[in-house]
């Protein structure tokens, strides 16, 4: 087997892992799933598991990291972009059409229902923060370093505003922008919204 060919079939292995974890858990609830109901329904031995994750909550988390890192990686910025905050909306555009907010909205549902999950559920925020930052200096081929450093800042202040929005301990902040939804977290035109206002901010200054 080659090296590219194995490293498909481990990534291929770690999704089905993850999707069948986050699967049983929706369906049962986190209680009722054990790291032997994953591995018995995907047909692998627990110590296979235990080579992509350390427990059932990381592989539920890591649902949301392929799903919104497929997203980033096809996302292509505007042929004419007119400013950073410009491209930024169309990525965070880009997020919600391909379905990323979505998954991470339910892993942060998740969270709030199943406590142990949140510290993976920030790890999994902050790696797609990252992959957002190298992905957009990438499409832009930024090299300036001060270029860079505004990127940087900018994919911080859109991730800053959804993060504040969905971690479990926070997420009554969206009440401040509009009515909550039924499980209290914001919907997509709510996130969408708030993301707008800091960009306009950004483009225009801060309030004094």
């Amino acid at each position: 087997m080659t090296p590219g060919l194995r490293a498909r079939k481990r990534a291929a292995l770690e999704r089905e892992l993850a999707r069948t974890a986050y699967q049983l858990v929706e369906e049962r609830g986190f209680a009722d799933v054990t790291v032997d109901d994953i591995v018995d329904a995907v047909g692998v031995a627990r110590r296979t598991f235990s080579n992509y994750f350390s427990c059932k909550e990381e592989a539920v988390a890591a649902v949301v990291l392929h799903e919104a890192g497929t997203g980033l990686a096809a996302w292509q910025p505007p042929a004419d972009p007119q400013t950073l905050p410009s491209v930024m909306r169309d990525l965070v555009a880009h997020q919600v059409r391909v379905g990323a907010f979505i998954a991470l909205r339910d892993l942060a549902r998740l969270a709030r229902e199943h406590p142990p999950l949140v510290p993976w559920f920030r790890e999994a925020q902050w790696r797609l923060w990252s992959f957002a930052g190298a992905r957009v200096l990438d499409a832009l081929e930024v090299t300036d370093p001060a270029y860079r450093a505004e990127v940087t800042a900018m994919v911080g202040a859109v991730f800053g505003v959804i993060t504040s929005l969905l971690l479990p301990d926070q997420g009554s902040a969206v009440s401040t922008a509009a009515p909550s939804t039924e499980d209290g977290l914001p919907n997509a035109v709510q996130v969408r919204a708030l993301v707008d206002h800091v960009l306009d901010q950004l483009d225009r200054g801060y309030r004094a």
